[in-house]
């Protein structure tokens, strides 16, 4: 198999440099498979309600991975469920979503309400009634520690687990680089801290360095 380089003459990259450089995330998979191993062990407990946070938009990835490889339904509110549908998403899929939360134990919700052992607090006052024990996945970039190849964090108070995973649906900086050397562009416009010729040129230089 030959691997032809790319051409292109220019290239917009929104990104970071002055501080994402820093960054070079665990691989997608890994952390995915982290939070399937995380729900199957904390799963001796029958009474047990999965949280995983998502934005209006992403985190589909990981949740849809959840349902597949665990064979299991997972809940969406309405209003979710529309914006799915607006992702064309295959049928196969979209067949892993239910309206109805009583048939699913893994709960999507708005990465806010997961924030914090106070919110989680008031959901499990929600919830008390059908599940006495709540775990919940924070689903972000930002809790990507440098230097530490760990997958996930875990914490516990009382009935309440919280696992803080850096997954990111944003590339690695070293990522980028691969990328801007495949594409071999003729020039490169920074569209973030784009403060003038000297970040500009500095940022650049990162990237080709």
């Amino acid at each position: 198999m030959h691997t032809h380089k790319l051409s292109s003459t220019l290239a917009w990259i929104k990104y970071n440099l002055k501080y994402g450089r820093k960054y070079n995330f665990p691989k997608q998979e890994s952390v995915v498979q982290f939070v399937i191993e995380a729900i199957q062990a904390e799963s001796f407990n029958q009474k047990t309600l999965f949280l995983i946070g998502s934005y209006t938009i992403g985190k589909e990835r990981l949740f849809l991975e959840v349902a597949h490889v665990l064979r299991k339904k997972i809940y969406v509110t309405a209003a979710k469920l529309r914006l799915l549908e607006c992702l064309e998403l295959p049928a196969e899929d979209m067949q892993w979503f239910t309206l109805n939360e009583h048939e699913s134990h893994i709960h999507v919700v708005p990465m806010w309400t997961i924030a914090s052992f106070k919110r989680l607090k008031q959901l499990s006052h929600q919830y008390s009634e059908r599940f006495s024990l709540i775990v919940a996945f924070s689903p972000t970039g930002w809790a990507f520690s440098k230097g530490k190849k760990s997958s996930g964090r875990r914490w516990q108070q009382g009935t309440i687990i919280r696992y803080e995973v850096p997954y990111s649906e944003h590339c690695s900086f070293e990522e980028l680089k691969e990328f801007v050397k495949l594409i071999s562009p003729a020039e490169i416009i920074p569209s973030v801290n784009n403060e003038g010729a000297e970040s500009r040129n500095e940022m650049i230089a990162l990237l080709l360095s």
